[in-house]
């Protein structure tokens, strides 16, 4: 069967790139745990850093093809922004001196919430107590929380008995995604239908009912992102190569979909990253 040629290989691949994440450095931390038993994709990125002295500081979201919860812990006003996959880069405004805490599901299957499906938040977002009303038990364990690994612990805990469905069963969908992510979204998608064994067709409509995108868009998200890992890796000083690498055509097709990410091609976003 299918499934069981499947490469698991996503487990270890490093997290989603993100530049906030380099922006505060040197309080950023990061964990990447099992979250959801119940999904073949398992795991969520937990993370945590602390703005400066700046005010209405401004940085950029990229695209990453995750969801996103946003823990904003000041003690004065706390607030989480539960958000889907954006399409393009977006400015996000920080509260100075303040802690954020953030959960980074690696899928959007095996959700408990009704009243935000996740394939409905594509380029947007919800506050997080709209999704799960009674998430406010949990932003104060995490507002009061001694340490990341504390935090870590009451989110998983709450996501236990309200986030993740228990009555949830891995589909074909479950395989697609996986396929996408260990491939970098490099599979070839005619191939991948052909291996799942269903229908172009009824595999594109699927995966979009679940995801809110066509397995395109997610190939060519995932794809971008690895770009960008690369990029600002430095492991790469010709960007042609770069782009064949990546399973671009050319240069040409690589910045065309690099700036469609993030609005500005390679060279400028490397020159503002650095």
């Amino acid at each position: 069967m299918f499934k069981e040629s499947i490469n698991y290989s996503h487990w270890s691949k490093s997290p989603p790139f993100q530049p906030l994440a380099r922006r505060f450095a040197d309080t950023y931390v990061e964990s990447q745990l099992i979250w959801n038993p119940y999904c073949i994709k398992k795991d969520a990125l937990f993370y945590q850093f602390r703005t400066g002295g700046v005010e209405n500081e401004i940085v950029e979201v990229i695209p990453d093809a995750c969801l996103n919860v946003l823990f904003c812990l000041d003690e004065a006003s706390p607030s989480a922004l539960f958000s889907g996959t954006f399409l393009s880069a977006v400015p996000l405004e920080l509260k100075p001196k303040t802690t954020y805490f953030g959960f980074k599901p690696y899928s959007n299957l095996g959700f408990k919430s009704p009243k935000a499906p996740t394939r409905e938040l594509v380029d947007s977002y919800v506050d997080l107590k709209y999704a799960f009303p009674d998430s406010g038990r949990l932003m104060e364990d995490l507002l009061y929380a001694e340490s990341f690994n504390d935090r870590i612990r009451a989110l998983l805990k709450y996501a236990a008995k309200n986030i993740a469905d228990a009555g949830y069963l891995p589909t074909f969908i479950d395989y697609m995604a996986i396929m996408i992510c260990s491939s970098s979204g490099k599979v070839v998608l005619k191939d991948m239908y052909k291996e799942i064994g269903f229908s172009e067709r009824y595999c594109r409509e699927m995966f979009k009912a679940y995801y809110g995108m066509p397995p395109k868009l997610v190939c060519d998200m995932i794809r971008f992102q690895n770009s960008m890992k690369l990029l600002t890796s430095g492991a790469y000083n010709d960007l042609s190569t770069l782009a064949v690498e990546c399973g671009y055509f050319d240069q040409s097709h690589f910045t065309r979909e690099f700036r469609r990410y993030v609005h500005r091609p390679p060279e400028k976003y490397l020159k503002a990253f650095r």
